[in-house]
């Protein structure tokens, strides 16, 4: 009677084992850590602070190449792919942490969920728009930002194509994926929110600020870290980075639309 019990717990723990299951991002970070256990504390600190380092490093050389060297918007976008793409992609291997796991996947009723909000999004801002043409002087801020960025008629199409899909990917494999998804692993919930909005917004009055005014660029600095927050909050519960790409993008479209009525 004694010698079954054993054997008893024996399957009951081999049972409990097979039921277990890791989610996808834990057991993608896991499968390619080749430095022992992810969730030491000293993997932790280390992983956490490069995750860091290597987000403001990116934003602060593209800050840069945008305000002092200038270089011409092909060569800039080239750099900012590299910088935002090639930089935390190649940290993220050399630390063992899973680079994208289930990040991209997507099924077709996910997809007509996005298009709608990606649409909604585009019809607020534009209606935004169109509501206060009278107040805020857009003619001056397409003048200005056009010359910031070198872009002329002729040359919009293709600028407006690759700030809508190419642009807003890159940015948010960085902000989101990287500084959100990734560093919320090592670094909790709370402080990547923090994190990822905060240097969302700072990178993007950095390069863009030259062109507002003081009081549109306060108001820009706040607007765009509220717009973070929800960027990750459309990423937080599916752990990809298909919500904030979505919203991103079709915000884009609309301010594109503007863009071309003034230029």
């Amino acid at each position: 009677m004694w010698s079954k019990q054993p054997h008893q717990e024996d399957r009951s723990q081999k049972s409990g084992c097979q039921n277990f299951k890791a989610s996808p991002l834990v057991t993608d970070l896991i499968s390619e850590d080749n430095e022992g256990d992810l969730y030491t504390p000293g993997n932790m600190r280390k992983k956490r602070l490069a995750l860091i380092l290597t987000v403001i490093f990116c934003c602060i050389a593209m800050a840069l190449v945008e305000t002092v060297i200038e270089p011409p918007y092909a060569v800039k976008s080239a750099l900012k792919a590299g910088m935002f793409l090639i930089v935390p992609a190649a940290v993220m291997k050399s630390l063992g942490i899973g680079i994208f796991g289930g990040t991209f996947s997507l099924d077709i009723k996910k997809f007509l969920k996005l298009l709608a909000l990606g649409l909604g999004v585009y019809a607020v801002i534009f209606l935004s728009f169109a509501l206060t043409r009278g107040i805020f002087d857009y003619p001056g801020l397409i003048a200005s930002l056009s010359k910031d960025q070198q872009v002329e008629k002729r040359s919009f199409l293709p600028v407006a194509l690759y700030i809508s899909f190419g642009n807003s990917f890159v940015e948010e494999f960085l902000f989101r994926h990287t500084a959100f998804i990734r560093l919320r692993e090592f670094a909790g919930k709370r402080a990547a929110y923090i994190f990822s909005s905060l240097m969302f917004s700072v990178y993007h009055v950095a390069m863009i600020g030259q062109s507002f005014p003081l009081p549109m660029m306060a108001a820009a600095l706040l607007g765009l870290a509220v717009g973070g927050f929800i960027f990750d909050f459309a990423d937080d519960r599916s752990g990809n980075i298909y919500g904030s790409w979505f919203i991103h993008m079709f915000a884009d479209f609309a301010l594109m639309m503007v863009w071309r009525i003034y230029i």
